[in-house]
C-alpha cells in the first residue's frame, strides 16, 4: 500500500492560493489572511463574486472570480479563468475545498432533493475541484503543492439529526485518504483533511438548511432535540467556539512550517480531544469483538 507523502513541504514565496466559499466564515478567515502575505497569490471564490468585496480591487496578485463547486462548468471555467489571468506563470500550491453548508433536522423528513444537493455541494465538489488541481500540480515538474480538503469533527462522529451532513463528510475523508496515496511521491502533492470543530460563523444561519420538521420526533426527549438545544447553548455562550481567524492561521502555519503535511488535522480542543476518544473507543470496540472478527487466516 503506497504511503502518504512523507517529505518535508516548503511554501514558495511566489506561491498561488485557490479557496472556494470565500464569502464568510473560514473562506473569508483564510482569503483575507493569504491577501496581507507579501508575494503570495490568491484566488479567491464565491458562487456571488460581489461577496468578495472585501478584498482589495486592483492587484494583479488577487483574482476574484465566481464558482459553484456544484457545476461542472462552473469550475472549469474558474481553472480556465485563473490560467489565463496569470499567464504564463499560471501554477497552483495552495488548494483549500473549504465551499459547503449543512443539511440538518429529521432525516426521515429529509427530501430526495435536499439529500442529492448537501452531498452534491460536499463531496462531489470537492471532488471535481480536487482533481482538478491535482492535474494542474502534477504538471508543475515537482513543484507541488498542498490540497486542504476541510472537514468537520462531522467528520469523524456522527451525530444526531445531521446523517446526510455526516455523510458527506465521511465521504470526503475517504475520498482525500485514498488520493492521498494514489499521488506519486515525486510529484510533491499533499492532501490535508482539516477538521475543526464549532467555529464563530454564519454557519448555524444561512450555511444551515434544515428539513421540515418530522411529527415522530419533535418530543424533547428525542435525541435531534437535547442535542439542538446543547448546540444553541454553546453558540450563545461561544465556550469551545473558535475564531475563524485562529483556523486560518493554523492552515496557513500548516502549509508554511516547512514540515511534513498531516493526513489529518483537528483543529480546536474540542476537536482533538473527541477523535482522541474516538479512536480510544474504537479499539476497546474492537477487542470486544475479535473473536467474532477472525474469520480466516490472516494477510
Amino acid at each position: 500500500m503506497n504511503l502518504v507523502n512523507i517529505k518535508p513541504y516548503t511554501l514558495l514565496p511566489d506561491a498561488t492560493w485557490l479557496i472556494t466559499g470565500c464569502s464568510s466564515g473560514i473562506g473569508r478567515a483564510i482569503a483575507t489572511l493569504v491577501a496581507s502575505k507579501p508575494g503570495q497569490r490568491l484566488i479567491a471564490t464565491a458562487r456571488d463574486p460581489s461577496s468578495l468585496s472585501y478584498l482589495p480591487d486592483g492587484s494583479s496578485d488577487i483574482l476574484k472570480l465566481a464558482l459553484d463547486v456544484t457545476s461542472v462548468e462552473s469550475v472549469n471555467n474558474a481553472f480556465k479563468d485563473a490560467a489565463q489571468h496569470f499567464g504564463n506563470d499560471f501554477h497552483l500550491d495552495i488548494v483549500i475545498n473549504n465551499a459547503g453548508y449543512s443539511l440538518s433536522g429529521d432525516t426521515e423528513s429529509a427530501t430526495e432533493e435536499e439529500t442529492h444537493q448537501e452531498i452534491e455541494t460536499l463531496f462531489f465538489g470537492t471532488a471535481r475541484t480536487t482533481t482538478r488541481a491535482i492535474e494542474v500540480m502534477r504538471q508543475a515538474n515537482g513543484r507541488g503543492g498542498v490540497i486542504f480538503n476541510i472537514s468537520s469533527l462531522a467528520g469523524l462522529l456522527g451525530f444526531a439529526g445531521h446523517a446526510y451532513y455526516h455523510a458527506g463528510k465521511f465521504a470526503v475523508e475517504g475520498f482525500s485518504e485514498s488520493v492521498a496515496r494514489e499521488v506519486h511521491p515525486d510529484w510533491n502533492i499533499n492532501i490535508c483533511i482539516v477538521e475543526p470543530s464549532g467555529v464563530k460563523t454564519n454557519f448555524e444561519h444561512h450555511s444551515k438548511v434544515r428539513t421540515k420538521p418530522h411529527p415522530a420526533y419533535t418530543d424533547d426527549d428525542m435525541p435531534s432535540r437535547k442535542l439542538e438545544k446543547y448546540v444553541n447553548m454553546g453558540i450563545k455562550s461561544g465556550l469551545g467556539m473558535n475564531e475563524p481567524s485562529a483556523i486560518a492561521e493554523a492552515i496557513y502555519g500548516i502549509a508554511s512550517r516547512g514540515e511534513r503535511i498531516p493526513l489529518r488535522v483537528p483543529l480546536g480542543a474540542t476537536a482533538w480531544k473527541m477523535a482522541k476518544a474516538k479512536c480510544e473507543g474504537f479499539l476497546a470496540e474492537l477487542d470486544t469483538v475479535k473473536d467474532i472478527s477472525a474469520l480466516g487466516k490472516e494477510l
